[in-house]
């Protein structure tokens, strides 16, 4: 048999309308026809099938196995044990092996149980389904699938089919199952009754079942023949049972009346025999029935008299119900009246032989068993059900009820119907009997005969009375409408053929009216069961009303205004039913019983209440009562009968309307409160005292406003002033006698304790409990406007003679009845349990209206009051709480249910509020004890407490029990901290893991939002006590998840309770476990996974294991679409595990490995919200245009479970590439960046070759690009507000609530409130915020979830971007970025998106742009290798419309409201900005960047660089882009950079800095135009000075932070950047840059080169290195304007002059650092200082430059100390250390093509040629080494000491002629090096197919070495031969440079040796050396002209010789050979001839 769990599920999804197809349920019904029809027949065990297991090969579906012995013992005995075929059993237990292959003999043996049952229940489940949706095809509007499983149902399944035994219909295959599932649960049961602990395998010895799946077994075998009954019941009710079904079920039912099944029997064949519309499939099917003659003859012959019943009244009832379908079909086919059976005189004989049966008291029973609690009637009250009815007849289940009230009301109403005539003649024909026999009862009483010989004479018509008051007590409210005239409700169920038939006819008004007119006042009997009847009736508003109204015109007609009339004189003597009488009666027993003791003691006890009851044990206390009568009216037992039913009835309309509450108690002339009061204390029988007890507690209900309260304070005050319990202290009176105890306590303890039944005290004790109200007992409305007050009890209630409160009710409850429960005796156990449970409800109230929460919730700022204390003293909660603190609440050992449930209650309720109460209200009294344990901690003490609450949630059959202990569960977690050891050390810890499971395993699909609204109003301390308890599955679910969710927090200690619950105990480490290992048991963790992963299939699953999991996911859908809102707290608590540290590894690592889980859910989430129509709907308009209904909170749900795997998904991306698993990676990316078309598609099958697997997919977007748009939605709400003048602050529902409540109350109280025109403008205004709060919750809902899901989807491109970039293809990675820029400023521009969410997708915008430009480098040199000629263009369309877009966003969200709401709105705009505007600095970057970026052989890479005005069309096309724009924009980024936050600033300059280099080929000049125009540049400028302080802050050792650092550099270069064109330069200077920058003197504040400001270990750069960041710029700004306005401006060298001179000691400290270490940027600042003073030097005077103490002097005498220092000392530069990170870094990479040689040392050198140049460029003008006349700068010393023979004393402040030949001999060295390289280069350019390709990635610098893997040869060769190509040309450009270096040290060395030898200066004939050289020159012995042409010469001769051998060709110099070589010879030359060295080199 193939398990029919798919088909069910096809048809439950089907049946709730969630899209599939009808065909495919259509064509499951047929494949699944035969097995519906056979039920559970699967063959029975055979001796053949036993051999062939033993033989070790089986035959399954079909297929050969071979088996081995274990597996053919464990068959066999399974077989044997479940009565079943052996290979069956095989099949199922080769399945369970299958799913588990490591499953043990144990496990197997009872996991084959379970799915044998399983499938037993499903094919039950299956039936009743489609019958169910068979019944529903009659109504009127029902779906065309309910139609045709209506067709299939009657066609294909119940008619008869053949089976083995001949012709048989599905009706007699279920009861003959039913028989043979009677026997088969009583033999399970005795099983279970025997059974071992565990269970033992065949291999293991003597095999048998253990007692939990035996349990297991037994429960789902009553399942089975529950909802088996349930589908013959609902086939009967079709009409469609045969004459042999029902033959067979009348046989069984005469003989098993008191059977488990006997009630389903009764309750078809009643149906079959109901009255429907003739018209209709079924009631053309019973006029078929009725008419059959064997069908005649059989219940002839079966119902006659003389046939034997076990019971009669059973019988009574089929004949009653059988005789009403023969007179109503005989009634619509009058041509059948002669015939048999259906003659008149027949049938009337059968309704009087049905009624004189007992079919009304047989049916009273049923409906007394039914209710399971005491009759709802008097006259019923002496009516007991046999021990064997208690026994074997069991109630049916709470499903099945309302069909068994619903037939028992067909019934009624067939009888009133069809036989009233037939009723009026048996009350006629009893009555008359009664009067004979009353008769003779006097004259036997006078001849002295015992009166109790005379047998009750019958009163069947009383008991149709009782029984229909019985019957309409037990039925939903409203369903007895039609009695009182009044039109049924539609709304709350559906109209059947009686009722609409009775519309029309009147027939049950009439019944009434004879009822109540043909009933005398005189017969007590008859009025006592009329007021049953009419008590029964007035259950519902409607109905109470009518009684009310009816009772109050005295009775005299049902319908006012009818043609009713009275049909008999003698009905003329006054009708027994009138309010008038009633209270007449009650007042005249009031004031007859007034005695002058004011407290009398009982005058009558139980005795004369049961005297007529068979209550003769009571003679004693009756006869001793006697003795004491005084003058006390004597009330009878028929007299309490009738005045409990009176009462009863009073109490029926006054609970269920409060209309008539008002109206009774405030009636003058009934005076019904206190009239009721005052008959407590008086000495009336205990059972009237009940019922007065339980009126006055109807009265007392809430929900009548205030006026109810006052009815409640009026009882209180009442019983108060009447005692009715001693109510004051004891003290002694006159005599010194002690006050007696009074009232209830004395007949508690000295009559009913003795007589063990309690009919006072138990009613009593209901009153006390209703007397407090409580605010789930309150209507949400009445608590919002505050109509109705909690407190009930008057403010002075026991002043003077004692403290104000209840104090002794709650010490009469507590510690009189509660405390001595268990020491009383009971007659009836309910009794115990039923006090028991009204103590703990009156407690549990008590503690529920103790509205301790108003001390924290009336605001932080509220100052606790006196007044505001006093009443949480008074009330009596306070007392509750603090016995219950000092004494700790009692043990009571909880076997009842309800005790249970009230202990739960309370214990929640007192963890709720007990924080309060301590640690608040507490500490403001002074006088309290202050040794107070917390109840949490009590309970932890004991070791068994906590276990044993938590046990509670495996007993599902008690819904709020289990839903009270897991919410316990989930306080204790936050306090108790060993909570996991406690429940895990216990002996229940694996039943509580298995209860736990089982719940969350339960299927419901329930809305969760109205689940648990509906669970918090209906559970928990003070909830309603209802008869029935709805279903809390789903909210029972909801709280476990609620407990895991906190429990598995991050900040929670490890292990929590969660953690035991989601993965078993400390055995598995409290680590998820493979459910398929050995020996591992599924946990919450397993039963959480698989309700997610349903309808999720695999990704990469293949062949049938993927052909299943699409079936199966076409046939459920998936979580996040039939229950988004259950579905996002499972997600939740999957990531939470996720993420805790201790959790998350183990946890992914299992979803990804076992569950495939993150790929398979990140492809199977939609991007669009499931549909659903619950109320309030929302439209959701997507961007593509298409629509979907659903509500708030499926949207909101569904987008936090699209979130939360994003996010998940997020996670996982980063654990896989952070270990490297790229095969992992590259799978979730294949759906990341495919379509959602993919899904479930071939096309995933793709190979794991990056290259290959995106695939173009059309015009099918990505998925992550439709995940992004699918959040920019428009959608509507159905929620409405009209708008009320009225200032509105929205807050949450708790607090709204708080702030309504007081404000009505401050209200009422000011007396602002008089009229009903202000109170109705007082509910608009609420009415209005509450409208308002809706509308605006759900408009934050949405908002929230939209941000959350932007902030997801953004973390999953992040880290795909940082981390995951190199693995996506890189063929497609560019139009992926340009996808996705497209789509991103659309979304930011949205007037819905929230700030943090457009900086969310702003950064992305900058992310996908850096991105872009990086992915630059990757495309031009994969399409460089390729020879493409045109590589490195960009696709300049998408480009410009990228600028555009980012354009839009900055200047559409450029608002001035942003910028006015406050400080949080403007500092969120600006990150939005500063994101934005950093996309658009970056995108100007790449646009303006393409030449940089591209590799292709272009002139642009040599020589000089291309003008400015030379721009390309990709820059001509962006500024054509940014023209129409550029002035708003540049005036929108300048007020951003004047006025914004620090970061703001320093991104506005960034921008305005790729503007600038922008616009450098701009002839318009409108850049420049707009920040002059506006004065914009001149406060740029200014600023500088302003910023000194902050920039002087900046300096300190350990700022807070270096923003105002980022502004400045910033700022600074995009200076640089407009000083580097003339238009720009000009500006500058107009803006008085040079005199800014003068009078800055943070550019003066070096630090000292102590640790404190060089401490390399912060975070934060040493203040070194940030002086350097300032003072850099500074210079680089002051050199580019002198560089581009040229050193012949005078106004611009002048004013640099300036500023050199203005930090003169900064300069010369820098120009002679002296330190070991210094770095590289020092020695760009001392390049950068030597090249201006250069510039500059012309305008010095040569006075100014001899005086080194003022001026210029200074300076210049440091750069000459700086040329002696390092011109000739080549090795000076080995004290350039790496200083910041950066170089660090640069420092550990070698660089490309550079051999051993770091970045930072190529950097270096580079940066020593260069300082090189300027120091000779300095020392050549300074001489004025090309004008005829020199100024010496080099002294005549031609011998240079080595660097180790330097005299750290001595430091040389003059360059030497020796340090200049020095300097020239190491540039020849360089030069000889360098052209090495280039000929090297040259020769492997040369052979260019040869070029080695091994050594790539030395010469290729990429970030991602993969991708030259996937090169080849030829591409390879073709990158390395571009790079050679560059490598030449950079070293070309390094030649250069150093030639011209050469050049000018020629120079000055030929000019110097020509001044020196040419002049004597020995003579003194020629004038002293200028500038600094005199004072130097003094000092030396002047120089010989021999000797030093000697040395002079000696020294050149080598560095000329290396001069002369340079090879400078065209192959290594370029064109431009000739002239270097040309001039070098030349110097040389004169050179030689000036120290005579021709000779020596030839």
């Amino acid at each position: 048999m193939e398990s029919i769990s798919r088909f069910r599920s096809v048809l439950l999804t089907c049946l709730s309308s969630r899209g599939h197809g009808e065909q495919e349920l259509f064509d499951e019904l047929m494949m699944h026809k035969q097995r519906l029809l056979e039920l559970f027949e699967v063959g029975q065990s055979s001796q053949q099938e036993q051999q062939e297991l033993r033989s070790g090969r089986i035959t399954i579906n079909g297929r050969s196995f071979a088996v081995n012995a274990d597996f053919a013992q464990q068959a066999i005995f399974l077989a044997q044990q479940l009565k079943s075929s052996e290979k069956y059993i095989a099949s199922i237990l080769h399945s369970v092996m299958t799913e588990n292959p490591n499953i043990g003999p144990v496990g197997c043996i009872e996991a084959t149980v379970v799915e044998f049952h399983q499938r037993r229940r499903h094919l039950v489940d299956c039936l009743r389904y489609i019958f169910e949706a068979a019944e529903l095809a009659e109504l009127p509007d029902a779906p065309r699938l309910y139609k045709r499983l209506d067709a299939f149902a009657r066609q294909d399944l119940v008619l008869s089919a053949k089976g083995p035994g001949g012709e048989v219909s599905l009706a007699l295959r279920i009861f003959k199952e039913l028989e043979n599932l009677g026997n088969t649960v009583a033999r399970a049961q005795q099983a279970k009754q025997c059974a071992v602990s565990n269970t033992v395998a065949p291999s293991g010895g003597s095999p048998t079942l253990g007692y939990d799946i035996l349990s297991a077994r037994c429960d789902s075998l009553k399942y089975e023949r529950r909802y088996l009954a349930t589908v013959y019941f609902q086939i009967a009710r079709l009409g469609c049972l045969t004459v042999s079904d029902i033959r067979t079920s009348l046989d069984w039912l005469s003989v098993n009346p008191n059977d488990a099944m006997t009630f389903y029997v009764l309750t078809a064949i009643l149906a079959a025999f109901d009255l429907v519309d003739p018209s209709s499939v079924g009631g053309k099917n019973r006029q078929r029935l009725a008419t059959d003659n064997a069908m005649i003859t059989y219940m002839k012959q079966k119902l006659s008299r003389n046939t034997e019943w076990k019971d009669t009244g059973l019988k009574a009832t089929v004949l009653l119900k059988w005789t009403l379908l023969l007179t109503e079909t005989r009634h619509r086919d009058p041509s059948l009246e002669a015939r048999e059976g259906f003659k008149t005189t027949e049938l009337e004989t059968q309704i009087w032989n049905a009624v004189q049966g007992d079919a009304f008291t047989y049916l009273t029973t049923a409906l007394i068993q039914l209710s399971r609690s005491s009759p709802a009637t008097s006259f019923a009250a002496f009516i007991e059900l046999m021990p064997e009815q208690e026994q074997l007849r069991e109630p049916p289940h709470e499903d099945f009820k309302l069909a068994v009230l619903n037939a028992c009301d067909a019934l009624v109403r067939s009888v009133i119907t069809c036989a009233s005539s037939e009723l009026r003649k048996i009350k006629q024909r009893q009555e008359d009997i009664v009067l004979a026999s009353a008769r003779l009862f006097r004259s036997v009483t006078h001849s002295g005969q015992d009166s109790d010989s005379q047998a009750n004479p019958r009163n069947d018509i009383a008991m149709l009375y009782s029984f229909i008051g019985l019957l309409y007590s037990i039925l939903p409210p409203e369903r007895a409408l039609q009695f009182w005239g009044a039109t049924p409700l539609t709304e709350t169920h559906r109209l059947t053929y009686l009722e609409i038939a009775e519309t029309n006819a009147g027939r049950l008004p009439s019944f009434l009216q004879w009822a109540v007119w043909s009933t005398q006042t005189r017969d007590v009997v008859m009025t006592t069961a009329l007021y049953d009847m009419l008590s029964g009736l007035a259950k519902g508003q409607q109905c109470s009303e009518l009684a009310y109204n009816f009772l109050a015109r005295g009775g005299v007609e049902v319908v006012p205004g009818s043609s009713l009339a009275a049909s008999s004189s003698h009905y003329s003597a006054g009708s027994a039913v009138s309010w008038t009488l009633i209270f007449a009666l009650l007042e005249s027993w009031a004031v007859s019983s007034s005695s002058p003791k004011p407290h009398p003691p009982p005058q009558q006890n139980l005795g004369t209440s049961f005297s007529g009851f068979r209550s003769s044990h009571f003679a004693e206390s009756q006869a001793a009562s006697q003795q004491q009568q005084q003058k006390q009216i004597v009330i009878g037992p028929n007299d309490v009968l009738l005045a409990q039913s009176f009462l009863r009835l009073l109490s029926t309309v006054v609970s269920c309307s409060v209309a008539v509450r008002l109206a009774v108690s405030g009636n003058t002339h009934f005076r019904a409160i206190p009239t009721l009061v005052s008959l407590i204390p008086l000495g009336i029988p205990l059972e009237l005292k009940g019922a007065i007890f339980d009126a006055l507690a109807a009265f007392c209900e809430p929900g009548a406003g205030v006026a109810g309260v006052e009815i409640c304070r009026s009882v209180w005050t009442l019983m108060e002033r009447l005692e009715v319990i001693n109510v004051r202290a004891s003290s002694s009176r006159i005599g010194g006698v002690l006050h007696p105890v009074k009232g209830v306590e004395v007949e508690l303890d000295e009559v009913e304790a003795i007589h063990k039944l309690y009919p006072a005290t138990i009613p009593f004790l209901n009153l006390l409990g209703t007397l407090i109200h409580t605010p789930k007992r309150l209507s949400l409305k009445d608590l919002i406007t505050d109509s109705e007050p909690l407190n009930t009890i008057p403010d002075a209630l026991g002043q003077p003679y004692r403290l104000p409160g209840i104090g002794p009710y709650i010490s009469f409850v507590i510690d009189n009845v509660f405390a001595n429960i268990p020491r009383r005796e009971y007659r009836r156990p309910s009794d115990r349990w039923q006090m028991n449970d009204l103590c703990l409800s009156f407690v549990e109230r008590v503690l529920a209206s103790y509205d301790l929460e108003l001390l924290v919730s009336s605001g932080e700022d509220v100052v606790l009051k006196r007044e505001a204390v006093v009443p949480l003293l008074v009330h009596p909660g306070y007392d509750i709480m603090q016995q219950g603190f000092e004494k700790g609440f009692a043990d009571e050992e909880p076997h009842f249910k309800n005790t249970i449930v009230r202990v739960l209650r309370i214990v929640h309720r007192v963890l709720d509020i007990q924080d309060i109460f301590l640690d608040v209200l507490v500490p403001l009294l002074t006088e309290f004890d202050g040794s107070q344990f917390r109840f949490d901690q009590a309970l932890s003490y004991g070791t068994q407490h906590i276990p044993a609450i938590a046990a509670y949630v495996v007993y599902p059959a008690y819904p709020e029990l289990v839903l009270l202990a897991v919410k316990i569960v989930t306080q204790l977690s936050s306090s108790v901290n060993n909570l996991t050891t406690l429940v895990e050390r216990s002996n229940d810890s694996d039943r509580v893991l298995s209860g736990f499971k089982q719940l969350l395993s339960v299927e419901s699909f329930d809305d969760v939002d109205a689940s648990e609204t509906q669970a918090e109003q209906v559970t928990g301390a003070g909830a309603p006590d209802r008869e029935a308890q709805e279903s809390l599955d789903q909210t029972i679910r909801l709280a476990i998840l609620e407990l895991l969710i906190q429990n598995t927090r991050s900040n929670r200690p490890y292990p929590t309770i969660g953690h035991f619950l989601l993965y078993g105990g400390s055995e598995n480490e409290h680590q998820i476990q493979d459910p398929h290992a050995l020996g591992v048991h599924r946990t919450c963790a397993h039963v959480i996974f698989d309700l997610v992963n349903a309808g999720v299939p695999r990704v990469h699953s293949k062949g049938k294991e993927r052909e299943r999991e699409r079936r199966l996911a076409h046939q459920v859908d998936p979580l996040f679409i039939s229950i988004p809102a259950l579905a996002e707290r499972c997600y939740q608590v999957i990531h939470q595990l996720c993420v805790h540290p201790r959790t998350s590894e183990a946890t992914m690592r299992y979803l990804r490995t076992r569950e495939d889980f993150f790929a398979r859910h990140l492809a199977a989430i939609p991007s669009k919200a499931p549909e659903t129509h619950e109320e309030p709907v929302i439209e959701v308009l997507y961007h593509d245009g298409s629509r979907v209904i659903t509500s708030v909170s499926a949207l909101r749900s569904f987008m936090g479970v699209r979130s939360r795997i994003l996010d998940l998904v997020s996670l996982d991306l980063h654990v896989l590439t952070r270990k490297g698993h790229h095969k992992g990676v590259l799978e979730v990316l294949q759906i990341i960046f495919g379509s959602e078309a993919m899904v479930g598609e071939d096309v995933l099958e793709w190979d794991v070759d990056a290259l290959q697997p995106f695939q173009e997919m059309g015009q099918s977007h990505l998925r992550i690009i439709e995940s992004v748009q699918s959040l920019g939605f428009d959608w509507s709400d159905s929620l409405t507000v009209h708008p009320v003048d009225l200032e509105l602050l929205v807050v949450d529902r708790s607090s709204l609530l708080s702030l309504l409540t007081l404000a009505r109350r401050s209200l009422h109280a000011q007396g602002r409130i008089t009229n009903s025109a202000h109170a109705d403008k007082l509910n608009a205004e609420t009415s209005y915020v509450l409208e308002s709060c809706a509308i605006e919750n759900h408009r934050r809902e949405v908002a929230f979830a939209v941000a959350t899901g932007y902030e997801a989807w953004w973390r999953v491109l992040d880290i795909t971007l940082t981390k995951c970039f190199q693995r996506l293809p890189h063929d497609r990675r560019e139009n992926m970025l340009f996808d996705l820029l497209h789509v991103l400023p659309t979304a930011i521009r949205s007037s819905d998106i929230q700030e943090p969410t457009a900086v969310l997708l702003s950064e992305a915008v900058l992310s996908c742009i850096t991105k872009l430009r990086e992915d630059r480098r990757h495309q031009v040199m994969l399409q460089s290798a390729g020879g493409d000629t045109d590589a490195g263009s960009l696709p300049a369309e998408r480009l410009y419309a990228l600028l555009r877009s980012i354009l839009d966003c900055i200047l559409d969200n450029n608002r001035s409201e942003l910028r006015s709401s406050g400080d949080a709105s403007l500092e969120a705009f600006g990150k939005h900005s500063l994101s934005m505007s950093m996309s658009m600095s970056m995108s100007l970057s790449v646009l303006s960047s393409r030449d940089d970026l591209s590799l292709n052989d272009s002139r642009s890479m040599r020589g000089t660089p291309k003008p400015a005005t030379n721009a390309s069309a990709l820059e001509l096309g962006t500024l054509a882009a940014l023209k129409n724009v550029l002035e708003r924009l540049v005036t929108i980024i300048s007020r951003d950079a004047i006025d914004g936050t620090e970061v703001w600033k320093t991104v506005a300059f960034m921008l305005l800095d790729s503007l600038a280099q922008l616009c450098r080929s701009d002839k318009s000049r409108m850049l420049l135009t707009s920040l002059v125009r506006y004065g914009i540049l001149s406060n740029f400028v200014q600023g500088l000075k302003e910023a000194e302080s902050q920039m002087q802050y900046v300096l300190k050792p350990d700022p807070d932070d270096l923003n105002p650092l980022y502004v400045y550099e910033s700022k600074m270069s995009f200076l640089i950047r407009m000083a580097q064109t003339r238009p720009g330069a000009e500006r500058l200077l107009e803006a008085r840059i040079f005199p800014v920058l003068s009078q800055c003197e943070f550019l003066d504040t070096r630090p000292e080169a102590d640790q404190s400001f060089m401490d390399q270990d912060s975070f934060l750069p040493s203040a070194i290195q940030r002086y350097h960041q300032l003072f850099m710029p500074a210079l680089q700004l002051v050199a580019a304007m002198l560089t581009t306005l040229g050193a012949q401006h005078a106004t611009a060298s002048s004013q640099a002059l300036d500023f050199l001179s203005s930090h003169r000691e900064t300069i010369i400290i820098l120009l002679k650092n002296d330190s070991e270490e210094i770095g590289l940027s020092i020695v760009q600042e001392i390049h950068l200082v030597v090249s201006l003073s250069r510039s500059v030097l012309t305008l010095v005077p040569k006075s100014e430059l001899m005086s080194t103490n003022s001026g210029f002097g200074g300076i210049h005498g440091a750069v000459l100390g700086l040329a002696a220092r390092c011109l000739g000392n080549r090795s000076w530069s080995q004290a350039i250390k790496p200083q910041t990170d950066a170089e660090v870094l640069r420092a550990s990479v070698f660089a490309s093509g550079q051999g051993s040689t770091s970045q930072f040392d190529l950097s270096l050198r580079r940066q020593e040629r260069l300082l090189l140049k300027a120091i000779v460029e300095y020392l050549g003008t300074a001489s004025e080494f090309t004008e005829p006349e020199i100024t010496l700068v080099l002294s005549p010393v031609v011998t240079v000491p080595r660097h180790d023979e330097r005299s750290s004393r001595f430091v040389a402040t003059i360059p030497t002629v020796g340090d200049a030949i020095e300097a020239l001999s190491g540039l020849c060295d360089d030069l000889s090096e360098t052209l090495k390289q280039i000929a090297d280069l040259s020769a492997e350019l040369s052979s260019r197919d040869h070029i080695r390709v091994d050594n790539i990635q030395d010469i290729v610098s990429v970030s991602d070495p993969a991708f030259l893997q996937d090169l080849d040869i030829a591409q390879k060769r073709s990158l390395i031969f571009r790079e050679y190509e560059r490598f030449r040309n950079e070293a070309q450009d390094e030649v250069k440079n150093m030639l011209g270096t050469t050049e000018m040290v020629l120079l000055l060395l030929w000019r110097h040796l020509v001044s020196y030898v040419e002049r004597d200066l020995s003579s003194g004939a020629t004038s002293a050396p200028v500038i600094n050289m005199k004072s130097t020159l003094k000092l030396l012995p002047p120089p010989d002209s021999d000797s030093f042409k000697a040395n002079a010469g000696k020294k050149l001769i080598g560095a000329l010789a290396r001069l002369s051998t340079l090879d400078l060709t065209v192959d290594t110099l370029g064109s431009e050979w000739q002239s270097y070589q040309g001039y070098i010879e030349i110097m040389s030359r004169r050179l030689r001839d000036t120290v005579g060295l021709h000779e020596a080199l030839e």
